[in-house]
């Protein structure tokens, strides 16, 4: 576990540090991210003590024109547990990079509005040109350095409505290492919307409800099981 933590921060900050500043506009970044994700996460085993489970990743690029902006990004993850159990779920991640102050200034509070409305479990995907160093959470009393952030969309839609523009980094104070949030959330099946609705409208390609740029297909699974095949609309592009 400890080499995948290590491989995304890595990837993560040569993502972020070749983007910057030339390139640092959302869709660029989450393209080479998920590209990114598929790499490393190609039926990559996770060890842990005695045991292991296997992580399959594919990326997939919105080749539509997305009318609206509920998510840049959309993860459909199963999780299969070796008691026969499966967890099948969507998290939706809308991305925002910070500018030259260090503040999220494209983020517009009728968007997240609207998103929090259609997808109260979303995330937003905060990019940062810095790597920033912030305290964890209780009972943790480390720091962790990053380029790559989550936050609640339910938790920044409030923060936001509180904090000037120009001081709205302070997301970061509720902000947690999107690293952590891939391995020890949505690995183990945390944060899903469960809802059929939502799940078929991202594999149809409807987009009703959300409309991303880019899919991710995550499989997480045991030795001796397979991946859930996932039947996708024509306007999903492999990446």
């Amino acid at each position: 576990m400890r080499r995948t933590v290590n491989a995304l921060e890595e990837i993560f900050a040569a993502i972020c540090n070749r983007s910057y500043p030339y390139e640092w506009d959302e869709n660029h970044i989450s393209f080479q991210l998920m590209q990114a994700l598929r790499q490393l996460f190609s039926n990559r085993v996770i060890h842990f003590n005695g045991w292991s489970k296997i992580v399959d990743w594919q990326s997939f690029k919105n080749r539509g024109k997305q009318e609206t902006s509920y998510g840049d990004i959309a993860l459909i993850v199963n999780v299969q547990f070796t008691s026969g159990e499966t967890l099948k779920g969507v998290v939706c991640l809308e991305a925002k990079r910070d500018f030259n102050s260090g503040n999220f200034e494209s983020v517009e509070m009728a968007q997240l509005e609207r998103l929090h409305a259609n997808l109260p479990y979303a995330q937003t995907l905060l990019f940062t040109h810095k790597r920033q160093e912030l305290q964890q959470k209780f009972p943790d009393e480390t720091t962790w350095k990053s380029h790559i952030w989550v936050s609640p969309v339910n938790t920044a839609k409030q923060l936001f409505q509180q904090v000037h523009p120009s001081n709205n980094w302070k997301i970061l104070r509720t902000a947690f290492p999107f690293t952590m949030f891939l391995t020890s959330r949505v690995f183990w099946g945390l944060d899903l919307d469960f809802r059929e609705d939502v799940l078929k409208d991202i594999e149809t390609g409807i987009h009703k409800i959300i409309d991303p740029a880019y899919l991710g297909i995550v499989n997480v699974y045991y030795e001796g099981q397979r991946p859930i095949e996932v039947s996708l609309a024509d306007i999903w592009q492999e990446i």
